[in-house]
Protein backbone atom coordinates (compact mmCIF):
# COMPACT_ATOMS: atom_id res chain seq x y z
CA UNK A 1 0.00 0.00 0.00
CA UNK A 2 1.35 3.73 -1.00
CA UNK A 3 2.50 5.43 2.34
CA UNK A 4 0.19 7.84 1.04
CA UNK A 5 -3.00 6.00 1.75
CA UNK A 6 -1.28 4.36 4.82
CA UNK A 7 -1.32 6.53 7.42
CA UNK A 8 -5.72 6.51 6.54
CA UNK A 9 -5.60 2.58 7.28
CA UNK A 10 -3.43 3.71 10.72
CA UNK A 11 -5.70 6.45 11.64
CA UNK A 12 -9.10 4.00 11.19
CA UNK A 13 -6.96 1.06 12.99
CA UNK A 14 -6.71 3.45 16.11
CA UNK A 15 -9.99 4.62 15.86
CA UNK A 16 -11.88 1.00 15.84
CA UNK A 17 -9.61 0.33 18.76
CA UNK A 18 -11.38 3.06 20.80
CA UNK A 19 -15.20 2.42 19.04
CA UNK A 20 -14.46 -1.23 20.56
CA UNK A 21 -12.99 0.03 23.97
CA UNK A 22 -9.23 -1.64 23.19
CA UNK A 23 -8.16 1.88 24.01
CA UNK A 24 -9.81 4.27 26.76
CA UNK A 25 -9.59 7.69 27.74
CA UNK A 26 -5.86 8.55 28.62
CA UNK A 27 -4.48 5.31 27.59
CA UNK A 28 -0.83 6.11 26.10
CA UNK A 29 -0.50 5.08 22.31
CA UNK A 30 3.01 3.94 21.44
CA UNK A 31 5.56 6.39 19.91
CA UNK A 32 6.20 7.16 16.36
CA UNK A 33 8.56 5.06 16.02
CA UNK A 34 7.21 1.95 17.64
CA UNK A 35 4.00 2.39 15.14
CA UNK A 36 6.36 2.76 12.47
CA UNK A 37 7.80 -0.20 13.10
CA UNK A 38 4.39 -1.83 13.71
CA UNK A 39 3.10 -0.93 10.00
CA UNK A 40 6.89 -1.12 8.20
CA UNK A 41 6.18 2.65 7.15
CA UNK A 42 8.01 5.76 8.01
CA UNK A 43 7.55 8.34 11.06
CA UNK A 44 6.40 10.95 9.27
CA UNK A 45 2.96 8.20 7.81
CA UNK A 46 2.71 7.57 11.42
CA UNK A 47 2.67 11.50 12.60
CA UNK A 48 0.21 12.34 9.42
CA UNK A 49 -1.97 9.54 11.28
CA UNK A 50 -1.48 11.37 14.19
CA UNK A 51 -2.11 14.36 13.55
CA UNK A 52 -5.29 13.68 11.58
CA UNK A 53 -6.91 11.89 14.48
CA UNK A 54 -5.79 15.25 16.81
CA UNK A 55 -7.46 17.40 14.47
CA UNK A 56 -10.56 15.67 15.13
CA UNK A 57 -9.93 16.02 18.89
CA UNK A 58 -9.66 12.06 19.27
CA UNK A 59 -5.78 12.12 20.42
CA UNK A 60 -3.94 14.96 22.57
CA UNK A 61 -0.36 14.83 21.50
CA UNK A 62 2.08 16.81 23.41
CA UNK A 63 6.02 17.53 23.44
CA UNK A 64 7.68 15.31 25.58
CA UNK A 65 4.55 13.42 26.77
CA UNK A 66 3.53 11.65 23.92
CA UNK A 67 -0.08 10.74 22.44
CA UNK A 68 -2.95 10.06 24.46
CA UNK A 69 -6.94 9.36 23.93
CA UNK A 70 -8.23 12.65 24.57
CA UNK A 71 -11.49 10.98 25.11
CA UNK A 72 -14.63 9.30 23.49
CA UNK A 73 -15.29 10.13 19.88
CA UNK A 74 -18.04 12.09 19.77
CA UNK A 75 -21.88 11.22 18.82
CA UNK A 76 -21.25 12.67 15.01
CA UNK A 77 -18.38 10.68 15.16
CA UNK A 78 -20.38 7.20 16.37
CA UNK A 79 -22.97 8.39 14.08
CA UNK A 80 -21.08 8.04 10.71
CA UNK A 81 -19.12 4.85 11.82
CA UNK A 82 -23.10 3.31 12.36
CA UNK A 83 -23.61 4.56 8.57
CA UNK A 84 -20.83 2.88 7.35
CA UNK A 85 -21.59 -0.57 9.28
CA UNK A 86 -24.85 -0.61 7.99
CA UNK A 87 -23.70 0.82 4.18
CA UNK A 88 -21.54 -2.38 4.40
CA UNK A 89 -24.22 -4.57 5.36
CA UNK A 90 -25.97 -3.68 2.51
CA UNK A 91 -23.11 -4.17 0.33
CA UNK A 92 -22.95 -8.04 1.84
CA UNK A 93 -26.51 -8.17 1.00
CA UNK A 94 -26.14 -7.24 -2.66
CA UNK A 95 -23.44 -9.22 -3.34
CA UNK A 96 -25.45 -12.74 -1.90
CA UNK A 97 -28.33 -11.26 -4.04
CA UNK A 98 -26.34 -10.94 -7.56
CA UNK A 99 -24.79 -14.41 -6.08
CA UNK A 100 -28.19 -15.90 -6.07
CA UNK A 101 -28.96 -14.24 -9.61
CA UNK A 102 -26.54 -15.88 -11.02
CA UNK A 103 -27.25 -18.93 -9.77
CA UNK A 104 -30.94 -18.27 -11.56
CA UNK A 105 -33.06 -17.53 -8.73
CA UNK A 106 -35.50 -15.15 -8.97
CA UNK A 107 -36.04 -12.14 -7.04
CA UNK A 108 -39.50 -13.54 -5.63
CA UNK A 109 -37.49 -16.43 -4.83
CA UNK A 110 -35.03 -14.65 -2.85
CA UNK A 111 -36.80 -12.81 -1.20
CA UNK A 112 -39.48 -15.80 0.11
CA UNK A 113 -35.68 -17.83 0.91
CA UNK A 114 -34.53 -14.52 3.04
CA UNK A 115 -38.81 -14.67 4.55
CA UNK A 116 -38.10 -18.24 5.71
CA UNK A 117 -34.67 -17.84 7.13
CA UNK A 118 -35.98 -14.70 9.23
CA UNK A 119 -38.62 -16.65 10.49
CA UNK A 120 -36.61 -19.34 11.35
CA UNK A 121 -34.06 -17.00 13.45
CA UNK A 122 -36.54 -15.31 15.47
CA UNK A 123 -38.74 -18.63 16.54
CA UNK A 124 -35.17 -19.89 17.57
CA UNK A 125 -34.19 -16.87 19.43
CA UNK A 126 -37.60 -17.12 21.53
CA UNK A 127 -37.79 -20.78 22.27
CA UNK A 128 -34.32 -20.63 23.16
CA UNK A 129 -35.04 -17.97 25.89
CA UNK A 130 -37.82 -19.62 27.27
CA UNK A 131 -35.73 -23.30 27.35
CA UNK A 132 -32.07 -22.81 28.84
CA UNK A 133 -32.08 -23.82 32.49
CA UNK A 134 -28.56 -23.63 32.87
CA UNK A 135 -25.68 -21.99 30.72
CA UNK A 136 -22.13 -23.61 30.81
CA UNK A 137 -19.32 -21.53 29.87
CA UNK A 138 -16.24 -22.14 28.10
CA UNK A 139 -12.62 -20.56 28.15
CA UNK A 140 -10.20 -21.60 25.54
CA UNK A 141 -8.58 -22.00 22.13
CA UNK A 142 -11.03 -20.44 19.27
CA UNK A 143 -11.94 -23.24 16.64
CA UNK A 144 -14.66 -22.20 13.90
CA UNK A 145 -15.98 -25.98 14.34
CA UNK A 146 -16.65 -25.68 17.95
CA UNK A 147 -17.92 -22.04 17.47
CA UNK A 148 -20.36 -23.77 15.07
CA UNK A 149 -21.82 -26.14 17.47
CA UNK A 150 -21.89 -23.58 19.87
CA UNK A 151 -24.65 -21.62 17.93
CA UNK A 152 -26.60 -24.77 17.87
CA UNK A 153 -25.83 -25.73 21.49
CA UNK A 154 -29.61 -25.28 22.83
CA UNK A 155 -31.20 -27.08 19.96
CA UNK A 156 -28.47 -30.40 20.41
CA UNK A 157 -28.65 -29.99 24.13
CA UNK A 158 -32.57 -29.18 25.42
CA UNK A 159 -32.11 -27.12 28.26
CA UNK A 160 -28.69 -26.08 28.10
CA UNK A 161 -26.88 -22.94 26.56
CA UNK A 162 -23.13 -22.03 26.27
CA UNK A 163 -21.36 -19.12 26.55
CA UNK A 164 -18.25 -18.32 24.71
CA UNK A 165 -14.58 -17.00 25.72
CA UNK A 166 -12.15 -16.96 23.37
CA UNK A 167 -8.94 -17.10 25.68
CA UNK A 168 -6.18 -19.41 24.26
CA UNK A 169 -5.58 -22.59 24.92
CA UNK A 170 -3.54 -21.75 28.37
CA UNK A 171 -5.51 -19.32 29.08
CA UNK A 172 -8.90 -21.93 28.83
CA UNK A 173 -6.92 -24.31 31.09
CA UNK A 174 -6.05 -21.52 34.02
CA UNK A 175 -9.70 -20.52 33.79
CA UNK A 176 -10.71 -24.16 34.58
CA UNK A 177 -8.31 -24.33 36.98
CA UNK A 178 -9.78 -21.44 38.91
CA UNK A 179 -13.39 -22.01 38.40
CA UNK A 180 -13.96 -19.89 35.93
CA UNK A 181 -15.69 -21.77 33.23
CA UNK A 182 -16.84 -25.36 33.10
CA UNK A 183 -15.25 -26.52 29.48
CA UNK A 184 -12.02 -25.49 28.07
CA UNK A 185 -10.64 -26.28 24.36
CA UNK A 186 -6.83 -26.35 23.69
CA UNK A 187 -4.53 -28.01 21.17
CA UNK A 188 -0.89 -27.84 22.84
CA UNK A 189 1.78 -29.81 21.25
CA UNK A 190 4.62 -30.79 23.28
CA UNK A 191 7.47 -31.21 21.53
CA UNK A 192 9.62 -33.93 23.91
CA UNK A 193 6.56 -36.08 23.47
CA UNK A 194 5.21 -34.93 19.70
CA UNK A 195 1.92 -35.14 21.52
CA UNK A 196 -1.13 -32.94 22.07
CA UNK A 197 -2.58 -31.00 25.17
CA UNK A 198 -2.06 -34.24 27.98
CA UNK A 199 0.93 -33.04 29.06
CA UNK A 200 0.09 -29.83 29.37
CA UNK A 201 -3.05 -30.58 31.18
CA UNK A 202 -1.08 -32.88 33.76
CA UNK A 203 1.17 -30.06 34.46
CA UNK A 204 -1.64 -27.94 35.52
CA UNK A 205 -4.06 -30.39 37.09
CA UNK A 206 -1.68 -32.02 39.29
CA UNK A 207 -4.35 -32.66 41.65
CA UNK A 208 -7.39 -33.21 39.61
CA UNK A 209 -9.25 -36.02 37.36
CA UNK A 210 -9.65 -34.68 33.89
CA UNK A 211 -11.02 -35.87 30.58
CA UNK A 212 -9.57 -34.66 27.50
CA UNK A 213 -12.23 -35.67 24.77
CA UNK A 214 -11.31 -35.10 20.87
CA UNK A 215 -13.06 -32.71 18.96
CA UNK A 216 -11.22 -33.44 15.81
CA UNK A 217 -8.14 -33.43 14.10
CA UNK A 218 -7.10 -29.66 12.23
CA UNK A 219 -5.42 -28.72 9.47
CA UNK A 220 -2.37 -26.16 10.16
CA UNK A 221 -0.71 -24.30 8.05
CA UNK A 222 0.55 -20.71 6.21
CA UNK A 223 -2.54 -18.49 4.81
CA UNK A 224 -1.89 -16.49 1.81
CA UNK A 225 -3.14 -14.11 -0.54
CA UNK A 226 -5.11 -16.10 -3.44
CA UNK A 227 -2.11 -17.48 -5.75
CA UNK A 228 0.19 -17.13 -3.74
CA UNK A 229 1.99 -14.40 -4.90
CA UNK A 230 5.29 -14.22 -3.47
CA UNK A 231 5.24 -18.14 -3.64
CA UNK A 232 5.39 -18.52 0.23
CA UNK A 233 5.61 -21.77 1.40
CA UNK A 234 7.85 -21.92 4.31
CA UNK A 235 8.99 -19.85 7.44
CA UNK A 236 12.53 -19.29 5.48
CA UNK A 237 10.00 -17.89 3.37
CA UNK A 238 8.75 -15.40 5.12
CA UNK A 239 12.13 -14.20 6.73
CA UNK A 240 13.99 -14.10 3.13
CA UNK A 241 11.19 -11.96 1.51
CA UNK A 242 10.21 -9.61 4.62
CA UNK A 243 6.67 -10.28 4.21
CA UNK A 244 4.43 -8.81 7.29
CA UNK A 245 3.33 -11.50 9.66
CA UNK A 246 -0.24 -11.94 11.23
CA UNK A 247 0.36 -13.98 14.80
CA UNK A 248 -1.48 -15.17 17.27
CA UNK A 249 -1.63 -14.22 20.68
CA UNK A 250 0.83 -15.19 23.61
CA UNK A 251 -0.90 -18.76 25.50
CA UNK A 252 -2.83 -19.61 22.14
CA UNK A 253 -2.11 -23.37 21.12
CA UNK A 254 -0.93 -22.02 17.41
CA UNK A 255 2.03 -19.25 18.88
CA UNK A 256 3.24 -22.15 21.35
CA UNK A 257 3.86 -24.65 18.20
CA UNK A 258 5.06 -21.54 16.36
CA UNK A 259 8.23 -21.04 18.66
CA UNK A 260 8.63 -24.34 18.73
CA UNK A 261 9.33 -24.70 15.03
CA UNK A 262 11.05 -21.07 15.11
CA UNK A 263 13.41 -22.34 17.72
CA UNK A 264 13.82 -25.89 15.54
CA UNK A 265 14.44 -23.89 12.62
CA UNK A 266 16.85 -21.66 14.67
CA UNK A 267 14.84 -18.25 13.51
CA UNK A 268 14.51 -15.50 16.15
CA UNK A 269 11.29 -13.86 16.57
CA UNK A 270 12.40 -10.78 15.54
CA UNK A 271 13.30 -12.23 12.10
CA UNK A 272 9.66 -12.40 11.14
CA UNK A 273 8.29 -8.94 10.07
CA UNK A 274 5.11 -8.29 12.07
CA UNK A 275 5.89 -10.98 14.78
CA UNK A 276 4.56 -8.86 17.47
CA UNK A 277 1.00 -8.35 15.29
CA UNK A 278 -1.19 -10.15 17.32
CA UNK A 279 -4.99 -11.50 16.74
CA UNK A 280 -7.03 -13.61 19.07
CA UNK A 281 -8.81 -15.48 16.67
CA UNK A 282 -7.94 -17.38 12.92
CA UNK A 283 -11.03 -15.68 11.63
CA UNK A 284 -8.94 -12.23 12.55
CA UNK A 285 -6.07 -13.62 10.88
CA UNK A 286 -7.74 -14.67 8.05
CA UNK A 287 -9.66 -10.95 7.22
CA UNK A 288 -6.36 -9.13 8.01
CA UNK A 289 -4.86 -11.22 5.03
CA UNK A 290 -8.30 -10.93 2.97
CA UNK A 291 -8.22 -7.04 2.98
CA UNK A 292 -4.46 -7.04 2.18
CA UNK A 293 -2.61 -5.26 5.27
CA UNK A 294 -1.18 -8.56 5.81
CA UNK A 295 0.68 -11.08 3.75
CA UNK A 296 0.62 -14.21 5.54
CA UNK A 297 -0.25 -15.73 8.71
CA UNK A 298 -0.40 -19.42 10.66
CA UNK A 299 -4.01 -20.47 10.55
CA UNK A 300 -6.35 -23.34 9.69
CA UNK A 301 -7.13 -24.58 6.38
CA UNK A 302 -10.75 -24.18 7.28
CA UNK A 303 -10.36 -20.02 7.56
CA UNK A 304 -8.17 -19.56 4.36
CA UNK A 305 -11.13 -21.75 2.61
CA UNK A 306 -13.92 -19.49 4.22
CA UNK A 307 -11.77 -16.30 2.99
CA UNK A 308 -11.14 -17.16 -0.78
CA UNK A 309 -7.24 -17.55 0.50
CA UNK A 310 -4.46 -19.94 -0.63
CA UNK A 311 -2.86 -22.37 1.90
CA UNK A 312 -0.06 -24.28 2.48
CA UNK A 313 -0.26 -27.33 4.71
CA UNK A 314 2.34 -27.70 7.91
CA UNK A 315 1.00 -29.66 10.69
CA UNK A 316 -1.80 -31.72 11.82
CA UNK A 317 -2.95 -30.39 15.41
CA UNK A 318 -5.25 -32.66 17.98
CA UNK A 319 -8.24 -30.05 19.71
CA UNK A 320 -9.55 -31.79 22.57
CA UNK A 321 -12.32 -30.36 24.85
CA UNK A 322 -11.46 -30.50 28.76
CA UNK A 323 -13.53 -31.11 32.01
CA UNK A 324 -13.54 -32.70 35.61
CA UNK A 325 -13.93 -36.19 35.04
CA UNK A 326 -16.54 -36.15 37.63
CA UNK A 327 -18.93 -34.19 35.18
CA UNK A 328 -18.96 -36.94 32.80
CA UNK A 329 -21.61 -38.47 33.20
CA UNK A 330 -23.64 -35.41 33.70
CA UNK A 331 -26.03 -33.48 31.25
CA UNK A 332 -24.95 -31.80 28.89
CA UNK A 333 -21.18 -33.29 28.86
CA UNK A 334 -22.36 -36.95 28.58
CA UNK A 335 -24.80 -35.78 26.23
CA UNK A 336 -22.29 -33.64 23.98
CA UNK A 337 -20.10 -36.34 23.79
CA UNK A 338 -22.60 -39.47 22.62
CA UNK A 339 -23.33 -36.57 19.84
CA UNK A 340 -20.10 -36.49 18.41
CA UNK A 341 -19.54 -40.02 18.42
CA UNK A 342 -23.32 -40.36 16.63
CA UNK A 343 -23.27 -40.67 12.88
CA UNK A 344 -24.96 -36.97 13.28
CA UNK A 345 -21.96 -35.25 14.72
CA UNK A 346 -19.38 -37.03 12.89
CA UNK A 347 -21.38 -35.55 9.39
CA UNK A 348 -21.29 -32.13 11.13
CA UNK A 349 -17.85 -32.52 11.34
CA UNK A 350 -17.35 -33.22 7.88
CA UNK A 351 -18.96 -30.59 6.29
CA UNK A 352 -15.68 -28.15 7.69
CA UNK A 353 -12.72 -28.59 5.15
CA UNK A 354 -9.50 -28.66 7.00
CA UNK A 355 -10.70 -31.11 9.72
CA UNK A 356 -10.49 -34.71 10.46
CA UNK A 357 -12.43 -37.20 12.69
CA UNK A 358 -10.65 -40.63 12.96
CA UNK A 359 -10.18 -40.12 16.64
CA UNK A 360 -13.09 -37.55 17.23
CA UNK A 361 -14.82 -38.95 20.25
CA UNK A 362 -12.25 -40.25 22.10
CA UNK A 363 -11.06 -39.74 25.96
CA UNK A 364 -8.67 -39.44 28.04
CA UNK A 365 -8.09 -39.18 31.21
CA UNK A 366 -5.00 -37.08 33.07
CA UNK A 367 -4.87 -39.58 36.20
Amino acid sequence: MEESHLYLQIAESIRREILEGKLNPGDKLPSVREQSKHWGCTQGTVQRAYHELSNLGILDSRAGKGTRVSGLLSPMQRKKDVVIRKANLINRSEEFLLESLSKGFTLDEIQHSINLAMDRWRMAESQEQNKIDKTIKYMGSHDPLFNSISSRFTQLFPGFGIKIEFSGSLGGLNALLNHQSDLAGCHLWDANSDSYNLIEVKRIFQKEKMVLVTLAHRRLGLILPPGNPLKIFSFGDIVQKRVRFANRQKGSGTRVWLDTMLMKNGIAPDQIFGYENEYSTHSEIGRVIAEGSVGVGLGLESVAVAYGLDFVFLTLEKYDLVFYADQINQPPFDQFINWIKSPAGMNYITQFPGYENDETGNLLFSV
